[in-house]
């Protein structure tokens, strides 16, 4: 007997690639159903992606709907879904999907109950086969907690899940795992009872099922540029599997999508941009951008996330923003394409001694052309920092070498002294800077930093953001 498991995973809302993914899963999926063998079909999370217009009009909605057109049994939340779609919103995509959701390790912080629009396992029977399925998400503890969530380890949810799911006399446990391939290995190496694993987060592609110790693992990529497939050669006199095939399958460029799937996305493009066009603000002036030096808008989020937050000083990368924004009327829309990031601000203690550091690297190509990557970065290049509550003076001595005389609050930096540091909780996740890993005190603050960029517009001027806090000044000769 042969059984069939299709998945997707971190599609993260690139729409046009997963139309022709979607629509190869589909056909591949009624070849063998045709055959008469048994067929699932999963997604592993972070099928949204709020830098989209479509997710974000929808507070994603559509990519719910997508999910309930292709054909899915169940899903599970990534961290797109649930981090940086706001939790009100979580019912609405369950109805729209129409389809489970095992999310089995997010529960009301206050009550410690589960949320009833989530479904802690399925046991799903087909072909004489009873399987039981069940997924976890990446449990960020620090970000949860903002949303009044609490975020399970997954070993504890495995400790008390898997003997009820395997007292329910299943023939296979399935784990939808948006963990990460790495833990999904753990996973597989220590805890016993589950037969295959299903993986996302780390957009990292299996060419085909990989075992370790008994457990079968499979994760197919990112963005729409796979899915995966799973073949399950059962033995029903044994009640076992006898061989497993299968694996990530590339996206066909030349696929034309099926007309429903484009009908559909059409549909919510068109809900999306109305959504968007609502106006924020009538801007009086422009509000410049530059990737590096000193940037009005740059200057205007730092203040106020400084404000926000009580920090010190705040930083931010200039790539965070795509654009400036010129005079007149200022829509969500150019909000979005403005600044795409999901992030929010971060506040670290760092010595005086660590901001030097971090402002000297910021001056060099290798730090502003560094190509961003993850960790909610939605822009190009990493970019320059634009700062609040500093004043540096640059003076070049050398190629790629410069004096900084820092001030805070009129008075010389204390290298020595410490600070609270507001800054994107990109600069504090990636690797890029150290210094920000190395800091002390660690918090989160709501709201996202697009909302606080428009609360923060209400209310611009841009003479009050125009005076330069970078002073670059040539050595005397």
């Amino acid at each position: 007997m042969k059984i069939h498991f299709f998945h997707t995973n971190d599609v993260h809302s690139h729409f046009e690639e997963y139309l022709q993914s979607a629509t190869q899963l589909r056909r591949h999926r009624d070849e063998v159903t045709q055959r008469g063998e048994t067929v699932f079909t999963f997604d592993i999370g972070d099928h949204a992606d709020r830098k989209r217009m479509e997710t974000e009009g929808t507070l994603g909605r559509a990519n719910a709907a997508l999910l309930r057109t292709v054909g899915y049994d169940a899903w599970v939340f990534g961290n797109n879904e649930g981090l940086i779609l706001p939790k009100s919103s979580w019912a609405d995509l369950v109805r729209e999907s129409a389809t489970p959701v095992l999310t089995s390790n997010l529960f009301d912080d206050e009550s410690r109950e589960g949320y009833p629009f989530f479904e802690p396992y399925l046991i799903l029977e087909r072909g004489g086969l009873r399987v039981g399925v069940f997924g976890v998400t990446v449990a960020f503890s620090d970000f949860y907690n903002i949303h009044g969530v609490f975020s399970e380890h997954p070993r504890d949810t495995f400790h008390r899940l898997l003997p009820e799911i395997q007292a329910q006399g299943v023939d296979l446990v399935v784990l939808l795992s948006h963990l990460g391939l790495h833990a999904d290995r753990q996973i597989a190496q220590e805890i016993e009872g589950i037969d295959l694993i299903l993986g996302g987060h780390t957009h990292q592609v299996t060419p085909e099922p990989e075992l370790v110790g008994q457990t079968w693992i499979c994760q197919a990529g990112c963005y729409g540029g796979f899915y995966g497939h799973v073949e399950l050669e059962w033995d029903v006199a044994e009640q076992r599997v006898r061989g497993v095939s299968g694996g990530a399958i590339p996206r066909d460029p030349s696929v034309v999508p099926d007309a429903d799937l484009e009908s559909l996305l059409a549909h919510w493009q068109e809900l999306a941009a109305e959504e968007l066009s609502a106006v924020i603000v009538e801007l009086p002036d422009e509000l410049g951008h530059h990737l590096i030096g000193n940037s009005a808008l740059g200057h205007l989020l730092a203040d106020g996330m400084r404000r926000l937050t009580g920090a010190d000083i705040a930083m931010i990368n200039g790539g965070m923003f795509n654009h400036g924004l010129i005079a007149g009327p200022c829509t969500r829309q150019d909000l979005l394409t403005c600044f795409p990031s999901p992030s929010l601000s971060c506040v670290v203690e760092l010595s005086g001694a660590q901001i030097r550091d971090v402002l000297q690297k910021s001056l060099l190509p290798g730090y502003y052309e560094r190509v961003g990557k993850g960790y909610g970065f939605r822009g190009h290049y990493l970019g320059g920092l634009q700062v609040s509550g500093l004043r540096i003076r640059v003076v070049e001595l050398g190629e790629f070498l410069y004096d900084l005389q820092i001030e805070h609050a009129g008075e010389p930096l204390d290298l020595a002294g410490v600070y609270r540091v507001a800054a994107p909780d990109y600069l504090y996740f990636s690797a890029v800077y150290e210094e920000f890993k190395e800091g002390r005190s660690v918090s989160f603050h709501m709201p996202f930093l697009r909302e606080l960029l428009g609360q923060e517009l209400q209310g611009a001027v841009a003479a009050d953001v125009a005076e330069p806090r970078w002073i670059f000044e040539e050595v005397a000769s």
